[in-house]
């Protein structure tokens, strides 16, 4: 769509959407303006406004495709304007949003070494109590109880790896 001429200086003729008399930005003379033409602009114009009511970057783009084929509506050319005003602030809000999510994987990495540590350190407080079960059978100090008592924590112990296995 081509910006339209004065007939009488030449000058570019200023549209209003839904007009159909447009005014000479030099001289300041008036001219019809086809009917079709009109139309066909109010149409673009109003499909973009639609699409603007999305809040959609895809919608704010395609908006913006359509008021530029129109940019020499200013009207059309101030919502251009404002389409990519609200682009630039959809995507930077995307972006503080990816960030966000990367901060929380960064908490969550923390959170996964806190606890690797907290299991190596009770493996191995398990490995000494395990060690001190050998030494005191070993010189004969354990009763039957204190076996009952270590064959049920052993069971127990099994069960909980093998339902962090299932899990995981």
């Amino acid at each position: 769509m081509a910006v339209h001429k004065c007939n009488i200086c030449g000058g570019n003729l200023i549209l209003t959407i839904g007009s159909d008399r447009a005014v000479c930005d030099h001289c300041g003379q008036t001219a019809a303006v086809d009917p079709r033409e009109v139309i066909e602009y109010r149409d673009i114009y109003l499909s973009a406004k639609a699409l603007m009511r999305t809040g959609t970057l895809a919608g704010y783009e395609d908006a913006l495709t359509r008021l530029q084929a129109i940019s020499f509506i200013p009207q059309a050319k101030e919502k251009a304007a404002l389409c990519e005003k609200r682009m630039k602030e959809l995507r930077q809000s995307q972006d503080e949003q990816k960030r966000l999510r990367r901060g929380d994987e960064g908490n969550h990495t923390a959170l996964g070494v806190i606890v690797v540590v907290l299991t190596v350190l009770f493996l191995l407080a398990a490995a000494a109590g395990v060690g001190y079960v050998i030494w005191r059978a070993v010189r004969g100090e354990l009763t039957q109880t204190d076996l009952i008592v270590i064959g049920s924590v052993a069971a127990l112990l099994v069960l909980l790896l093998f339902i962090g296995k299932i899990r995981s």
